[in-house]
Formats: C-alpha cells, structure tokens, sequence
C-alpha cells in the first residue's frame, strides 16, 4: 500500500536553514531585499534544466510578481542564460520540453542575491517539488495564476519548503556526497551528468497524490511518499536506491550502439532469455527503435525488484526521433551474476499492457453538461493479432481497484484495432466470439464532477463492465501494482498460462485531474463538429480540430498533444450501427503560441493503419453521439484524455 507521509521535524536541517540565510537552504537565494546598489545586483539568470536528463533546448517562460513575462531557451545540454532587466521579484520560472515528454518543470526565486554574477535558479524536478510545497493545492502551476506569486513566494515561505525538501531527501543526498544541512535545489549550480546533484534529481519522481496535487517518492521505496503542499512539515527521509544512481550507465552506451547497428553491443545488451510482450527480441517489441535517427537518453527507474535471488530493476528509456519528436519505452534490466546489467524485458509470452490513466469528460449538450467529469483508473491495451494467439476470444484482468474480474473482447468498432471491455460485468469467459460494444479500453475506479456541474454520476447497469460500482480510494491501489491477466478462446477455454502485468505508471485518482493544466478546444471545432448542424456535422472522411495550450501568464503551459481521436457513434435512424473512430498520432513540437491544429481521419487506428477505404464518420443525428479527445502520454507511459462529447 502507497503510504503518504507528513514528515517529522529535523532540526538540524532547520536549525541550519535558520542561521545560514545566503547559503539559501529553501533556495531563495537570498534572505533579504537585494541591495540598493545596482552595480552590486546581478543582471541575468542561469541555470540547468533537468528531470532524469538534461531538458535540451527547453522552452522557458519567467513570470515576474507584475505578470511580465521573458522567453528563453536552453541549450542542448539544459542550460540556460536569461536578462533581468525590467522584471520585479519574486519570478517563477517555467521549463517546457519542445519535445513533450517531460512535464513542465517549476522554478522561483523569491529575491535576488547580491553580487554581479547571474543568479542561478535551476528548473528540475526538486525545484518543482519546492515550489509545489508553497501550495496549499500542492500544483505548483498555481504559482502562474495572477497575485499568487507575491502571496506565496517569500523569503521565508521558500526556506521553509527548503528545508522540508532537503529533510526529505536526506539519505539520498548523502548517499550522493550532499548535505542536507547545505544543499540548495534551486541554487546550487550542476551539470546533468547523473552525478552528485544530478542523481539525486535522477533517484526519486514527482506523482499525483491520491487526494489530489502531488507527492515525492523515491525508486528506492516507492511506497512511501511525502505530501508536496503547504502543510507539510521536515521530517523521516526517502529511501536511498540500493545501487548508484547511474548504475545503468554502462548498459545505456551499449543499448545506444546496439541501436546505431553494432551487433556486438547488442549481444553485451540483452540477456539470452530475453522476453517483452511476447517478443524475443527487442526491435520486435519496440518496432519504433529500428528507425534511423533514433538518440536514446538515460532511463529513469522505477522500483528495483528481486527476483530468485537477482537484483531487478524497472525501468523507462526516453528516446528522440531524427524529426524532433519524442518516445519513451518501459523495460525490466537485471544485475548479472558478474555484476554488469543487461536488460531481460518483462518476461511476458503476450502483448499487454496496462497503464494508468486519467480523463477530462465535458458534455456539450445541454441534457448531459451537468456530468461533466474527472474519472481516473487504467488503460488495459491488448492488441488484435500481431504476437497474440489468433483465437484470442476473451481476456479476463483482475487486480488492485478492479471490481472482482473485468472481461476485455474484441470491439465492434471500425477503426479500433484493440480489445475493448464489456459493457456488463461477465462471470464467466463469454462463448460464441462475442463483441464488445462498449469501445473504451479505458476502465474507471474513481470520479469526480468538473468544477460547475451539478450532476450526481453515477455508472448504469450497462457500463459496470469497465467502471466500479462507486469511487474507491485510490490510496488502497499500490504503485506499480501488479494485475492477473488470462487469455481465453471463443470456447471459453484457456490459451496458455495466466500472466502477470505490472503498472509502470503512478496510480491516479479523479482528484489529480485539477491539477493538470488541460488544453482547451476551440470554438469554432465545437460548433463544427458536435453541434447539431454544425458545418462538419454531416457524414465526413476527416475531421479537423484546433486547440489552445495557455493558462494564466503562461503562453505555452498545457502538455503537448501526440494524438487525435474523432469517434462518431450511428444515429438511431441510420443505416449502419457501426462506430467508427480515426485518429491522427504525432507531433509537431511546441508553439510558442501556445495555439495548435490536427486532422483525424475515419477509419485509421491509433497505430496510423487504416481499417476500412473510404469510410466516414456518420452524421450526427437524433440518438447519436461524437467525441473528440486530445491525448498524451507520458515517458512512463500513463494516458491523459482531454474529451468533449455531445449526444444528439
């Protein structure tokens, strides 16, 4: 069980925070007001940008206490350089990766230090955890909404969450040469070389807490966190990883020259048993990883698991396409007998996978606006065909926050490409090659109205298939839960040995979806589309939508959108039944505008293959219903959909 944790007081750490002011153990760099002589003030900020790795070429905004704003990149290797000339502290500091792979990273500097030299302010993972401390919300991004910064960041405040943070990370700072007694997130210059400060950056991760906002955890215990808001107080350190930080420096370099087409470095890769998602080698588990241009980064780790009597480790590798765009793959590494790593892959005979998800639901007609939601709980992703048994009929999945055993079957859907849940609870394998007609691999644990909707939801007889009957808690779901998953044919009979999936995504809950800083659709896409009568509310191959990624000062804040899901569900009076989803997948990297555009189209699944020539989305008439849902994900592969739908 997850077991979040208020810290107990360190006084050593508070003390020292207390009697060392410019030593700035909060990172605010300096205790005071800076001084009146400008000669005596530093001009510019510097800093590096890092979560895992360094965030090359990150798109950063600096947000004064007056709501101007600075643009600045970074370099390939995550630094970066910015004037101050005009700007009034306190600052936030926001770091977006072009490539969306990393979430936007949060900074501050409460007050400028004396001196001539730039003031270091790094943008990381510790310093977004610092800055949600000075939330009540526990997201720093409410650092960004008008008069909060003033409010919150202080002097004070900021050596305050300082001190907490660095009690927090105690162990691991030492374990890494660091004293917590000393150590300044926020100032402290480092390079991104997963050594020293950049370690410890490496050793733990932001996720959502169960009531909302987030909490820190480290891979060395990932079941124990602290809770990153306001309340918080210092207290009982984080597990320090049982091995280095960059244990896996040596295995990276050879899976880097693996993939650059050294076959020698790839025998030194991989164990000879070697198994992932049915797939005994790995261009056949991750196809994508065979294109030319591919540049690996240093995975970050998840928990380390032990395995008759091995030292395990799970893992994700983030990886750059040639054209800019980013991916990310999910594998297990082990300790060799030598004591080397190699990578074992997850040991599964078939392809499934099973992640964390999280959905905004906003109804655009008037009759169901009201129910507008949150909902939280897993993506189940089971493709048809491919390493799959070519009589897979059923798929039985149970496990922690599942509701008894949920049934997954082939979708009647055009366009679809996966199983789907059952709409009703099953008790049994169904018979006969029965289809779902539910479309959503998609099942929900947890809800909770958007802010503004009055309705009371609650799931129909008809969707207990992929819902619970009501919201659990979600602090009972353990991170990297493990789920029971088995295969059965159109005969009910079982096809091979039940297997064991782990969730390599944090376990999130309804009330995390305040926390994210959704993209928001245009109007002219809704009025088009899912109104009745619209322009584009006709029978259509294609379907072209825009959207917004602003919030508050913040130009660019939303994550980046990597796929496009139209859906359109049949009018009672039409000639077909049959849904037919399209997508479009990709990216074309940031906006500085924050303002983007894609076209879906009728018929092609979410892997860019089309299942029917010449389909369309049918009409939107009386008794019908349309979606479409902005998606993304992230490097460890859990979902988010931004959803709008309208019935007829």
């Amino acid at each position: 069980m997850d077991r979040s944790i208020h810290l107990n007081p360190t006084m050593a750490v508070v003390a020292a925070c207390a009697t060392a002011m410019l030593a700035g153990c909060g990172g605010s760099g300096s205790s005071g007001s800076p001084s009146s002589s400008a000669s005596q003030m530093p001009s510019s900020l510097s800093g590096t940008v890092a979560a895992g790795n360094a965030v090359a070429n990150a798109n950063i905004q600096i947000i004064d206490a007056n709501g101007k704003a600075l643009n600045a990149t970074a370099d390939s290797s995550g630094n970066y350089t910015a004037p101050l000339s005009g700007l009034t502290t306190p600052l936030l500091i926001v770091a977006n990766d072009p490539a969306g792979m990393q979430p936007a990273l949060y900074s501050v500097l409460a007050a400028l230090p004396t001196g001539s030299a730039p003031a270091v302010v790094n943008v990381t993972t510790l310093t977004s955890a610092l800055s949600a401390l000075l939330t009540a919300s526990g997201n720093p991004v409410d650092l960004a909404q008008s008069g909060s910064l003033s409010s919150h960041v202080t002097p004070s405040a900021v050596d305050s969450a300082g001190a907490t943070l660095n009690a927090a990370l105690k162990d691991i700072l030492s374990q890494n040469g660091l004293n917590a007694a000393s150590f300044n997130a926020v100032a402290s210059p480092f390079g991104a070389n997963h050594t020293g400060q950049d370690a410890v950056i490496d050793s733990v991760q932001m996720v959502p807490a169960p009531a909302g906002g987030f909490k820190l955890v480290s891979a060395g215990d990932p079941s124990v966190a602290i809770a990153l808001n306001s309340s918080a107080t210092p207290g009982a350190p984080l597990a320090a990883l049982p091995v280095p930080a960059n244990f896996l420096a040596s295995a990276t370099a050879l899976l880097g020259q693996c993939i650059g087409g050294a076959s020698a470095s790839c025998a030194q890769t991989f164990d000879s048993s070697y198994l992932e998602n049915g797939h005994t080698t790995f261009l056949g588990a991750h196809p994508e990883m065979a294109a030319s241009g591919i540049t690996l980064g240093y995975p970050t780790t998840l928990k380390f698991l032990s395995a008759n009597g091995a030292q395990k480790a799970l893992v994700a590798f983030p990886f750059t396409r040639s054209d800019g765009t980013a991916g990310a793959f999910v594998t297990v590494a082990q300790q060799t007998g030598s004591g080397s790593w190699n990578i074992v892959g997850n040991q599964q005979p078939f392809d499934v996978r099973i992640t964390s998800m999280l959905e905004r639901r906003q109804f655009v007609d008037t009759d169901d606006a009201p129910y507008s939601r949150y909902d939280a709980g897993l993506l189940v992703d089971i493709p048809v065909g491919g390493v799959n048994p070519a009589n897979l009929a059923s798929v039985a999945v149970s496990g922690p926050g599942i509701n008894g055993t949920a049934y997954l079957l082939p979708s009647a859907a055009t366009g679809s490409g996966e199983f789907a849940f059952s709409s009703h609870p099953l008790t049994a394998p169904p018979t006969g090659g029965l289809l779902s007609q539910s479309n959503t691999a998609l099942y929900r644990w947890s809800w909770q109205s958007l802010p503004g909707a009055t309705g009371t939801y609650s799931p129909g007889a008809d969707s207990l298939g992929f819902n619970t009957p009501a919201p659990i808690d979600t602090s009972s779901v353990p991170m990297y839960a493990t789920y029971n998953v088995t295969f059965y044919d159109s005969t009910g009979a079982q096809i091979g040995q039940p297997i064991s999936v782990t969730n390599p995504s944090p376990v999130m809950a309804a009330a995390n979806g305040a926390g994210v800083t959704w993209q928001t659709l245009s109007s002219a896409t809704i009025q088009s589309f899912l109104t009745p009568g619209g322009a584009a509310s006709g029978a259509a191959t294609q379907v072209s939508a825009a959207w917004s990624a602003s919030f508050g000062q913040i130009a660019d804040a939303a994550p980046l959108v990597t796929s496009l899901e139209a859906s359109a569900f049949p009018g009672t009076g039409a000639a077909s039944t049959t849904i037919v989803d399209g997508w479009w997948t990709g990216s074309a990297g940031r906006a500085a505008s924050g303002q983007y555009s894609a076209t879906a189209t009728a018929g092609v699944n979410s892997s860019g293959n089309a299942e029917c020539s010449g389909c369309q989305f049918p009409a939107l008439t009386p008794g019908g219903a349309r979606i479409v849902s902005l998606d993304w994900t992230t490097m460890t592969h859990a979902h988010y959909y931004n959803i709008w739908k309208v019935y007829e």
